[in-house]
């Protein structure tokens, strides 16, 4: 996983998120991008850290 993919799962966790940060580290280890299933009350910096390690994903794959 990269530095940023490290971070949003850790700051998931951080947030009390501990399921979705396991959703996020299996799919980012899969290649996969990762959505949260639900809406979450999660600061705009967390959302895009999540959204920089899905494009990492995409861009690997390319």
């Amino acid at each position: 996983m990269t530095t940023y993919q490290d971070k949003a799962v850790w700051e998931l966790c951080r947030q009390g998120f501990h399921g979705m940060a396991a959703e996020a580290e299996e799919a980012w280890s899969q290649g996969q991008g990762y959505v949260p299933t639900e809406p979450l009350p999660l600061a705009r910096e967390v959302m895009e850290l999540i959204h920089i390690a899905n494009r990492e994903c995409q861009a690997r794959l390319a």
